[in-house]
């Protein structure tokens, strides 16, 4: 019996240090190829200088080419259904946007299941959503926005720069938990959005902090309220749209995914190594100059954050009765 037991724990013992071993392997060997990153977006958007920052810096660390391949389309779609379809090697990753989060909501036919088909890697960068107004808007403040909207319901009109955009869909969230009516208005980019609304076309919009930071200074816009859990870290003056509604958040992000079923031993590599590169001072320097924030996460925070955004989403776009424009 003592025999018996003792081969048992040799046995035990030879597969763990075999699942060392390979663990092991599987880690020094990654990447071994090139590695490319799908931005579903093109060539020369801020989304798109982000990770090519990313990858230039993964390049070095890894030695092995890592390339930028935009494939835009369909709402960041197109880009996730190639990477449903390729291998869970790792050497296939994606940038993930609020649109990735979004989708599912608003569309049951996809291609993919956006939080079974994919493996979270690591968030990248965070970004700001404000809610401004041209100057001469009556209200100053949340309370009295609303209480206008409230008097003339569906009269006032909200910009973003396009549907299904975080900040289209913090329009919507508002409207949701506020009770109130607006009307969205669709551009195409930020750009002729605030054009509109400093012009006075449009009296109010949600966009990019980074944006509409100099027309702020300048005058030009004035801040209503920020989109996100905590006040704005430049700008700690201005009030969030949470303490009114506690929980609101509407937040622009980007993050690496990557199909699932990749291996542990690989995926916690391939999340350590882009977190050191986003933890790095060059990568803060150069993403920074952009007005996002760094945000690096393991695959488990950066899953939790992902399937709570699909969810959050989700449950707004069904009690809001929203439908695709």
């Amino acid at each position: 019996m003592r025999t018996l037991k003792a081969a048992q724990t040799l046995c035990r013992g030879l597969l763990l240090a075999a699942f060392a071993s390979s663990a092991a392997w599987a880690q020094a060997d990654f990447p071994s190829a090139p590695v490319r990153i799908l931005v579903p977006f093109p060539a020369g958007g801020p989304a798109d200088v982000i990770m090519r920052i990313l990858a230039d810096r993964l390049s070095l660390r890894w030695t092995k080419p890592v390339i930028v391949e935009n494939r835009p389309g369909a709402a960041t779609i197109v880009a996730t259904t190639v990477l449903a379809n390729s291998q869970p090697d790792g050497h296939t990753l994606g940038d993930a946007t609020q649109f990735h989060v979004i989708n599912p909501a608003l569309n049951r036919n996809l291609p993919f299941d956006a939080a079974r088909d994919f493996a979270g890697v690591s968030m990248v960068v965070l970004q700001s959503i404000v809610l401004v107004a041209h100057p001469t808007f009556p209200p100053n403040t949340l309370a009295e926005l609303i209480t206008l909207a409230r008097s003339s319901p569906g009269q006032l009109d909200f910009a973003s720069s396009g549907p299904r955009g975080v900040g289209h869909f913090a329009g919507e969230m508002l409207k949701h938990l506020a009770g109130i009516q607006m009307q969205h208005i669709n551009y195409q980019g930020s750009g002729p959005a605030v054009t509109d609304v400093i012009a006075g076309r449009v009296p109010i919009m949600f966009d990019i902090w980074h944006s509409v930071k100099q027309h702020v200074a300048d005058g030009r816009l004035k801040v209503i309220a920020f989109t996100g859990l905590q006040r704005q870290k430049d700008a700690p003056q201005y009030p969030t749209i949470a303490e009114t509604y506690p929980g609101f958040d509407a937040t622009s992000f980007q993050a690496i995914i990557t199909r699932a079923g990749l291996p542990a031993p690989v995926l916690n590599k391939l999340s350590a190594d882009i977190r050191a590169v986003v933890a790095s001072p060059e990568f803060h320097d150069r993403t920074r100059a952009l007005g996002v924030e760094p945000a690096g996460s393991t695959p488990e925070e950066t899953d939790r954050y992902l399937h709570n955004e699909i969810r959050k989403w989700s449950d707004i776009v069904r009690k809001a009765n929203l439908k695709l424009d």
